[in-house]
C-alpha cells in the first residue's frame, strides 16, 4: 500500500464509514416502514426534517467520531464541529432525499464524504432500500458492493443522459436556460431528487454526468470523491475563495465529455 495511504488512514476510514452508512441505512429503514408517523419540520422552501435525518446522523457521528477524534464533522443536522483546524473533515448527509422519504418514493440514501485540504478524497453512498453501497476514496478502487465501477465513456452530448438537479437557491430560469441548453445540444436529463445518489450514479456509469449549480458539501463531497476514483473530473469544490460549509458548484462527468459540458453550460 503506498506510504501516503499509510500515513492518513484511508482505508480504515473507508472501512469505518461503510460500517457506518450500513448502520444508518438500516435505522432510516425502521423510520420508512412507520414515516406516517413521524414529527416532519419543515426548515425552508422544499426543505424537510425528521426524526429520522437527525437519529441517524446521531448514529453516524457516534460512529466516525470517536474512532478519528482528530477529524472534523460537518453534518447536514449538526453543523460543523470537532477539531479546530482538522485536515481532514467528514461531510455527511444522513438523508438525502428526504421528501422522497417522506412521500415513500423510494430514491434517498446516507451519504459520507471525507475533505481534506481542499478536495474530496473518500466517498460512501448506501441506498438502503436496493441495498446498493458506492464506496472508493483516493486510491483505492470505487466499488457497488464490492464490484468494480467507472465512468461514463460517452463521448458525443446526443448520446448522453445527464443528471440536472435544480433547487430554490438558484433562479428558476437558471435551472431553465440550462436545460434549454442542454436540449439544444441533444442531450436528455434525469433526476431521482437526490443529489448525493446521482452522482453515485456518474461514478457507476449508469448517468453520464451531473450538474447542479449550488450544492452543499455533505450532499456533494462523497459523490465527488467516488467520481473522481471512478475516473471522473469536475471543477474544483466547493468554488474557489468558499468556505466547505457554504457548498458550490458541481459539474461532473467522464472525461470524454467533461470539458464538452464545461462549454454548453458556460462554467469558469
Amino acid at each position: 500500500m503506498p506510504a501516503t495511504l499509510l500515513s492518513i488512514g484511508l482505508d480504515a476510514r473507508l472501512s469505518a464509514a461503510e460500517k457506518a452508512a450500513r448502520e444508518a441505512g438500516r435505522l432510516l429503514l425502521s423510520h420508512y416502514g412507520r414515516r406516517s408517523q413521524l414529527v416532519i419540520e419543515q426548515k425552508g422552501l422544499n426543505d424537510f426534517v425528521s426524526i429520522a435525518d437527525r437519529e441517524a446522523e446521531e448514529a453516524i457521528a457516534a460512529s466516525l467520531r470517536p474512532a478519528f477524534p482528530e477529524d472534523g464533522f460537518l453534518g447536514e443536522e449538526t453543523g460543523l464541529s470537532g477539531a479546530e483546524g482538522a485536515d481532514r473533515i467528514w461531510c455527511v448527509d444522513p438523508l438525502d432525499g428526504t421528501s422522497n422519504f417522506l412521500k415513500g418514493a423510494h430514491n434517498w440514501c446516507v451519504s459520507i464524504g471525507l475533505w481534506s485540504k481542499g478536495e474530496p478524497i473518500l466517498g460512501v453512498i448506501y441506498d438502503p432500500l436496493r441495498d446498493e453501497l458506492f464506496a472508493g476514496a483516493d486510491g483505492i478502487a470505487p466499488t457497488m458492493n464490492g464490484a468494480p465501477i467507472s465512468v461514463s465513456a460517452t463521448g458525443s452530448i446526443d448520446k448522453t443522459s445527464l443528471g440536472l438537479g435544480h433547487n430554490h437557491r438558484v433562479p428558476p430560469a437558471a435551472f431553465a436556460t440550462d436545460a434549454e441548453r442542454l436540449f439544444s445540444a441533444g442531450g436528455s436529463f434525469r433526476q431521482v431528487g437526490t443529489g448525493a445518489l446521482m452522482l453515485a450514479y456518474v461514478a457507476a456509469g449508469r448517468v453520464d454526468g451531473y450538474f447542479e449549480r449550488h450544492m452543499w458539501s455533505w450532499d456533494a463531497v462523497a459523490g465527488l470523491a467516488l467520481i473522481k476514483a471512478a475516473g471522473g473530473r469536475f471543477p474544483a469544490y466547493p468554488t474557489p475563495g468558499t468556505a466547505l460549509p457554504q457548498g458550490g458548484l458541481v459539474l461532473a462527468s467522464g472525461p470524454a465529455l467533461y470539458q464538452d459540458f464545461v462549454n454548453l453550460f458556460q462554467i469558469g
